[in-house]
């Protein structure tokens, strides 16, 4: 961290890993001064990566209050997961376009997917960090810096409803869903087109499925949630054979 550039990237990541993982909860202020002790660096970089955060719409600047973290409605919730799925969904054809000319990308994709399939139970942050490198992976295999770049951006608002689903359920219970990764990887070794089109829709059912319920139910424990949505994984298996 020699240069200011480094140290605002190192504050951004700092900061928004804290805002994604719950240390600085929706509608906490941002301190400048306190997480620049904490972080030891000088205020320049942590304001600047507190402004790129602003920009990035996982911090809301108001008059007079200084700076807090955003907080998301489920509708608006609902409508990141829908801009991942369009995202993803695009990148389907570029991804297998480009699949051997990227097999460094496939096997960093194979080891996350292999870390997701034996995650201890409780490392709800490792589990959406796992969760958003495989699927990142996937859309830069479609060669879109781009595309990229706005799917990012997406994710760093999706990541705290992430971790928040996640954490309703010990991650045993989310196994299936981590499992299916490793089908993503055999579907884009196929080159099946059609088939991953049809998946990723499928891989998101369950996030779907969640923010409904607090749109209907509130943020109230999740328990009942997902045991209707293991009834109706097992329904859809059942249908399937």
């Amino acid at each position: 961290m020699e240069h200011a550039e480094s140290l605002l990237d190192y504050a951004c990541r700092e900061i928004r890993s804290r805002i994604q993982n719950g240390t600085y909860p929706p509608g906490s202020k941002l301190s400048t001064q306190e997480i620049s002790d904490s972080l030891g660096i000088s205020r320049t970089p942590v304001v600047s990566a507190i402004n790129r955060l602003v920009a990035q719409g996982l911090a809301i600047a108001l008059p007079r209050r200084g700076v807090i973290v955003a907080d998301f409605s489920p509708q608006q919730l609902k409508e990141i997961i829908e801009v991942r799925e369009m995202f993803e969904l695009y990148a389907v054809k570029g991804a297998i376009q480009n699949i051997d000319f990227s097999q460094e990308i496939l096997e960093e994709m194979e080891q996350v997917a292999a870390k997701l399939a034996h995650i201890d139970s409780q490392n709800y942050n490792l589990a959406t960090e796992l969760e958003i490198r495989f699927h990142t992976l996937f859309v830069t295999l479609a060669g879109n810096s781009q595309l990229t770049k706005l799917y990012v951006n997406n994710w760093n608002i999706g990541a705290m409803f992430q971790i928040f689903m996640l954490s309703k359920m010990p991650l045993s219970k989310h196994q299936p869903s981590f499992d299916q990764h490793l089908e993503t990887i055999q579907l884009l070794k196929n080159k099946d087109e059609a088939a991953l089109l049809e998946f990723i829709p499928y891989h998101l059912t369950p996030v779907y499925s969640a923010i409904d319920w607090i749109m209907r139910n509130g943020n109230m424990d999740m328990q009942d949630l997902f045991k209707i949505m293991a009834a109706k994984a097992e329904e859809t298996k059942k249908t399937k054979a």
